[in-house]
């Protein structure tokens, strides 16, 4: 039986949109890498079309645009997918993002990720991430991510990884890792951890701090008192006058000494002149300018001269 006249014309006339649907259907998904590299175009109205596309892509919460994008060899392109994947509010994106943060997704990148910047030293991708959801406001359950299959006996590049994005993160559950790792046998893990406890303020942090303030390693104590600058309270105070007095580095007393002036505290004044008194030469230049900025006089480096001023009026700075 032959098709009415009427069939192939009809049919023709839904073939476009048809076809229309069809290819519709199997447009590839946007590329995160060839928006990235369309980003990068010298033609302005090329790098104005991406940066609309990848607009919608973060309005939309289509996340899974840059968990591809992760994928690609190009590692700068690993980055730029981490760091838009961070803009996107929505659930989805977060919980994904969060996700990056377990040992198994750990990568390195030649990326700087507090300055955000590239550099050719590689660092542990979760410092990044975690840096990331700090600044977006934190994550509940992201320290438990971060943690999870993360131990002692662990490679050291993994645990010093894990205490940056710790520090990163400044989530106060990552403290007892922290103080843990602070006494790991491996230098380089223990000044990660001593670094990364500098970012808390927590009675745990003064406690794991003065431990390590006798540390074999110089290079150790040293990052002792730099951690020491993000804390306050009397303690901090105690525990810089104990460096400045009997830390057996003449560098490093020198340091503690010039940290004393901040906290205005007249009780590190005869701490200071004794230094004057050391035959080191970095302490007594330290302990000379520190006396002055903490006094308000201008007495030499002599330290009778300072210990009769100290007599004279000592108890009146002390009740200052």
């Amino acid at each position: 039986m032959r098709s009415p006249a009427w069939f192939p014309r009809t049919a023709l006339r839904g073939a476009p949109f048809v076809v229309a649907l069809l290819l519709a259907a199997c447009a590839p998904a946007h590329d995160a890498e060839s928006l990235f590299t369309r980003m990068k175009s010298p033609d302005t109205e090329v790098r104005q079309d991406a940066a609309e596309e990848l607009d919608g892509v973060i309005r939309k919460g289509d996340y899974q645009v840059f968990l591809r994008g992760l994928k690609s060899p190009n590692r700068m392109y690993q980055v730029e997918s981490i760091l838009f994947l961070a803009r996107m509010p929505q659930p989805a994106p977060r919980a994904a993002l969060r996700e990056l943060l377990r040992l198994e997704q750990r990568t390195t990148l030649p990326y700087n990720p507090i300055r955000l910047k590239p550099q050719s030293m590689e660092t542990d991708s979760r410092i990044l991430v975690a840096h990331l959801i700090d600044a977006n406001g934190g994550d509940p359950e992201a320290a438990g991510v971060l943690l999870q299959g993360v131990g002692e006996d662990q490679a050291p590049e993994i645990v010093i990884g894990t205490c940056f994005a710790v520090g990163a993160l400044r989530d106060p559950k990552g403290i007892p890792f922290l103080v843990a790792a602070a006494r790991h046998p491996d230098v380089e893990v223990v000044r990660a951890a001593i670094q990364s406890l500098g970012h808390f303020h927590d009675p745990r942090v003064m406690e794991s701090l003065r431990a390590a303030s006798t540390h074999r390693e110089p290079v150790v104590r040293s990052d002792v008192l730099s951690s020491l600058d993000f804390q306050e309270g009397p303690e901090v105070v105690d525990l810089l006058k104990a460096v400045a007095a009997s830390d057996p580095s003449p560098e490093v007393r020198a340091e503690a000494i010039a940290k004393l002036p901040r906290f205005k505290d007249p009780t590190a004044t005869p701490v200071l002149i004794e230094q004057l008194k050391r035959r080191d030469q970095a302490p007594r230049e330290a302990a000379l300018q520190a006396l002055r900025m903490l006094t308000g006089q201008s007495l030499g480096p002599s330290a009778d001269a300072w210990s009769r001023w100290w007599a004279r009026n000592g108890a009146h700075q002390a009740a200052r």
